[in-house]
């Protein structure tokens, strides 16, 4: 995009007969698009300023995939597409074909898209298929997280062509080239890769009926058991040839054609429930977003089944009474505190409340208004040695493996997109002739009452499996407004630990104004209420650490957090963070 002049004093907009978003522009030179200044100092790899545009994402190949599309003259919904493919090839651990996702876009003349393509439970699901399978007898212990029974029906491929068809400029089949190119090609794989892997083989170590029923994942990213060391460039010939059929065939082939067929046979053969017929009746849907207001900003997040807007909303409304800054100056311990007390609140209110809105009453209006914040009593000093049930509201009245990307134009539409086939490697379940891997989402259903799932959240029986229901999310693609311009997008990877981290960016900039690249660093303590345990993604300063004790909190040695990709808007232009945690590096122009 350097060679693309920008003028905006007025910014036309143009329909198309088939509906897609058109631009044009025309008048003076955009003001808002300025030189950006030199920076204080050298920024790392993982930070990227840019004048016109911005991609972030935990991928450095897909950041340049987005990229490509805009520099080619595709908007960012374009450069969305062509980031969610690039990713399911550099992070298959992370999504991909086989899995699902969220998307919220904001266009430059203030319209708001939300798009639901999150997976869904195929028509043979019940609610007690983990519990006793279909002759009555026992089921596996971990059937709704590996193997086949622990896929639900995907939505990738069909809310890509949504939201193409309805906001795109670019062919279909242009979106997908860097994909193709990457998989045919190649891609040197990272830390964050092999670490992933590690994970998966764990799996498959405890389970060694895993190697004969899921091979393609043991054998193409494991390396049969001998991980591949950082800097091996890995090539998936078999995934290639899928992207170049959706190419050439177009999104049909998903629903309707030879690799809806081959998914049908694959579930056939090892006991999945997943057919063809429900492939071809996945419905994206389009939602109603979660807004809320923070100290004179305006939040644009996502509704159930994500139940991140939703605790998102409820812990900003909470921490709204208090003066955080000020606090924070006189003690982070008593600042973070307060925090994380909101959080209980969030989660315990997310665990008996939150589900597929279309299935199960959700209280989300109470739970995201002001006067619900105001009734949850926060103790400023320490952490009150209450039960759990004191968290949240028990009565309402008749409500790891994820990727996320934040994108912005040269126009100033933005996009906040998180897509997911739930842990490392979904299911490990895949159809191999196509190097398709399937999600493992039927695990975000409450699949055994009472049990935690695979991120330790206990969540309510108007979560349980039923046909066509959405699995609980939490996913929290995030838009920030001031006077009606974006100024921050964010969103994360992992599990709960989304929610958690995407606010503590957002406290970072709004309430103590780092900058972006001292937001993204700073510990993140996360406490879901359940386990009564608060974790930190880095070990926390020892004063900081003895100052929670102090206050009556058990701090876990484990260290895992949310992976944020966020653009912020500075004087000039765009500042983009992919998290260092995972190894991404956005791009921009």
């Amino acid at each position: 995009m350097a060679n693309v002049k920008c003028r905006m004093s007025n910014v036309e907009w143009r329909m198309s007969n088939k509906g897609r978003l058109r631009l044009g522009l025309a008048g003076t030179a955009c003001a808002a698009l300025l030189a950006v200044g030199a920076c204080q100092r050298p920024a790392p790899q993982w930070l990227a300023y840019g004048r016109q545009c911005m991609v972030a994402s935990d991928s450095a190949e897909a950041s340049a995939a987005g990229l490509e599309m805009l520099e080619a003259g595709g908007n960012a919904i374009d450069a969305a597409a062509a980031v969610s493919f690039a990713l399911g090839v550099t992070r298959p651990y992370s999504t991909g074909i086989g899995g699902g996702g969220f998307l919220i876009a904001r266009t430059a003349n203030g319209r708001v898209y939300v798009f639901d393509y999150r997976e869904t439970a195929p028509a043979k699901a019940r609610p007690d298929m983990y519990v006793r399978g279909d002759d009555g007898g026992p089921v596996a212990e971990h059937a709704s997280r590996d193997g086949h029974l622990a896929v639900a029906v995907p939505g990738l491929v069909a809310g890509r062509r949504a939201v193409l068809e309805e906001l795109g400029t670019l062919p279909w089949a242009r979106t997908l080239q860097p994909a193709i190119r990457l998989a045919r090609d190649g891609f040197l794989i990272d830390r964050h890769f092999t670490d992933a892997a590690e994970e998966a083989l764990k799996r498959y170590r405890t389970d060694s009926s895993l190697t004969a029923s899921c091979p393609y994942v043991y054998r193409t990213y494991l390396n049969g058991g001998e991980l591949f060391p950082v800097g091996h460039r890995l090539r998936q010939p078999a995934l290639a040839k899928l992207l170049e059929a959706l190419a050439s065939e177009g999104p049909g082939l998903m629903t309707r054609g030879r690799v809806a067929e081959a998914i049908e046979r694959e579930m056939a053969a090892h006991g999945g429930v997943v057919r063809a017929a429900d492939l071809r009746n996945y419905e994206v849907l389009r939602r109603e977003p979660i807004g809320a207001t923070y100290r004179g900003y305006d939040i644009i997040t996502m509704p159930p089944p994500s139940s991140g807007g939703v605790a998102i909303a409820q812990t900003l409304n909470v921490l709204e009474r208090f003066n955080l800054r000020a606090v924070r100056r006189r003690s982070q311990g008593r600042a973070d505190h307060v925090i994380v007390e909101a959080f209980k609140h969030a989660f315990a209110d997310r665990a008996r409340h939150l589900a597929d809105a279309d299935f199960a009453p959700v209280p989300a209006a109470l739970l995201t208004s002001k006067a619900y914040a105001g009734g949850l009593v926060i103790d400023e000093e320490s952490a009150p040695q209450r039960p759990p049930g004191a968290y949240g509201t028990s009565q309402v009245s008749d409500d790891a493996g994820t990727s996320h990307y934040s994108i912005v134009d040269r126009w100033g539409n933005v996009v906040v997109g998180t897509e997911t086939i739930n842990t490392e490697f979904g299911s490990l379940a895949a159809v191999e002739e196509w190097g398709l891997v399937l999600n493992n989402e039927m695990d975000d259903f409450t699949s055994r009452p009472g049990e935690p799932n695979a991120y330790g959240l206990i969540q309510s029986d108007r979560n349980a499996p039923q046909p066509g229901k959405r699995p609980l999310s939490s996913m929290s693609p995030t838009i920030v407004l001031k006077k009606d311009k974006p100024v921050l997008m964010l969103g994360a990877s992992g599990g709960p630990r989304i929610i958690t981290s995407v606010l503590h960016v957002m406290i970072n900039v709004l309430d103590y104004r780092m900058s972006l690249e001292d937001a993204m660093t700073a510990p993140r303590p996360h406490h879901q209420w359940q386990p009564d345990v608060l974790y930190f993604d880095q070990a926390p300063p020892d004063p900081l650490a003895v100052d929670l004790r102090s206050r009556g909190y058990e701090i876990a040695d484990e260290r895992k957090t949310g992976i944020v990709q966020a653009i912020l808007r500075r004087l000039g232009g765009w500042a983009g963070a992919s998290d260092p945690r995972k190894g991404g590096r956005p791009a921009g122009r």
